[in-house]
């Protein structure tokens, strides 16, 4: 008796220490591979290291045993490599690779020790410092890596937010970038090449899926993000294939100084740039985005909002010029939608609204807003970023109160 006492304990112990997380959120279907069983993911399924979790139509949310917390979406792949987590001295060490498909992280106790935190791509390895990120991986490999402000969005109840972001470091091969404001993102096209210079994109509206492969985020300019990150990477001479510098080095001295005379009047040359090839690269850079912005001029700029774009928008929504609308105007523009507001559900079904939310990101995305309110409120926001003005009129008629924010970040 007391023999299967001591292998029963064994047993459950064993048991208790495989279980490394849990499925907290599911919907649609996805499967786990453990060894040579395949296990239909459920709401509680247990997580296990060495786990692949694979994706179909379906998408969950993981949380770990440090509070780690990772969302995967529809038809994407995950393995993980390692979790040891010892909750006494909140040590521990965790390595995962998203091998396919849309994956997001936030960081975990375990993160704030970042040297036993390995998270990678088939092209890229992720070093985190406390933060939130999303990595995007295409059927051929390439990585996008996109840094998520991280905000306290599941509170009892509703109050402002403020929202800032951690920092990452992208690696491939003995090359490395930095990011640390959020929505800055790099590309890691194939094994070895350089990850692009951070771009800064707009992700109003967008979902977090597999859609920023079909179709890519753009910036706050317009451009392609693959395009302006293509493009960032050859004016700093980054990417292996760049061959420009070779041939800049045998065109006369004369024939390059008459062309960057020519294209000086249409272009804007880093300050930073030193190096006549930088500032020639960084001019083509300039007038892709240009010519992506051409083809895009129907799509605003968030947040910055102009005379035509607020009348089309309506309830309420000003710049500074617009402060003279009447309140018959705003009242019948009030059931115009405004992409800065959005409704909060209490549960996923969207059936039951429980308050509201505003935010703003500026025209540099240097600066963020985000507020929630409950859902009677009557109050005014006013957000000015970098002397833009917009704000929202939660009420049919006079405000009972404002709320004033104001960033001048740079």
């Amino acid at each position: 008796m007391r023999l299967l006492l001591v292998l029963l304990t064994a047993l459950f112990t064993t048991i208790a220490q495989a279980k490394i997380g849990s499925v907290t959120e599911f919907s649609g279907s996805a499967n786990i591979k453990r060894g040579k069983e395949t296990i239909a993911v459920a709401k509680g399924t247990a997580i296990e290291q060495n786990d692949k979790i694979e994706t179909k139509n379906g998408k969950l949310k993981i949380v770990f045993n440090d509070d780690t917390q990772v969302s995967v979406t529809e038809h994407s792949s995950l393995v993980i490599d390692d979790f040891v987590y010892d909750p006494k001295s909140g040590k521990g060490s965790l390595g995962m690779k998203a091998t396919s498909g849309t994956v997001r992280y936030v960081s975990g106790a375990i993160a704030k020790d970042p040297k036993q935190v390995k998270i990678n791509t088939p092209t890229a390895a992720i070093a985190v410092r406390g933060t939130d990120f999303v990595m995007s991986v295409n059927e051929i490999g390439s990585s996008m890596i996109i840094l998520m402000p991280t905000c306290d969005w599941e509170t009892s109840t509703i109050k402002g937010l403020v929202c800032g972001s951690g920092a990452i470091d992208v690696e491939s091969g003995p090359n490395q970038i930095s990011m640390t404001r959020p929505f800055q993102a790099t590309i890691v096209e194939s094994a070895g090449q350089p990850p692009t210079p951070p771009i800064t994109v707009n992700l109003f509206n967008t979902p977090v899926g597999n859609n920023l492969q079909v179709t890519p985020p753009r910036t706050a300019a317009g451009a392609s993000v693959v395009a302006a990150a293509r493009a960032a990477a050859a004016a700093t001479g980054v990417t292996r294939e760049n061959k420009k510098e070779d041939k800049e080095d045998k065109e006369p001295k004369e024939e390059k100084a008459a062309a960057e005379k020519k294209n000086s009047g249409n272009k804007r040359i880093s300050a930073k740039a030193s190096a006549k090839k930088q500032e020639s690269a960084e001019e083509s850079s300039e007038n892709a985005e240009e010519e992506k912005t051409t083809t895009s001029a129907e799509k605003p700029e968030a947040p910055t909002i102009d005379t035509n774009l607020a009348a089309s928008l309506g309830n309420n929504l000003v710049t500074v010029a617009q402060s003279n609308k009447t309140e018959d105007t705003a009242t019948a523009e009030k059931e115009a939608e405004n992409p800065y507001v959005k409704k909060l559900w209490k549960d996923k079904s969207e059936t039951q609204q429980i308050g509201w939310q505003y935010e703003s990101l500026s025209p540099n995305s240097r600066n963020y807003a985000n507020v929630t309110l409950p859902l009677d409120t009557k109050v005014q926001v006013i957000v000015t970023q970098d002397m833009q003005t917009n704000s929202w009129n939660f009420g049919l008629t006079k405000p009972q109160g404002q709320i004033v924010i104001t960033q001048t970040f740079r």
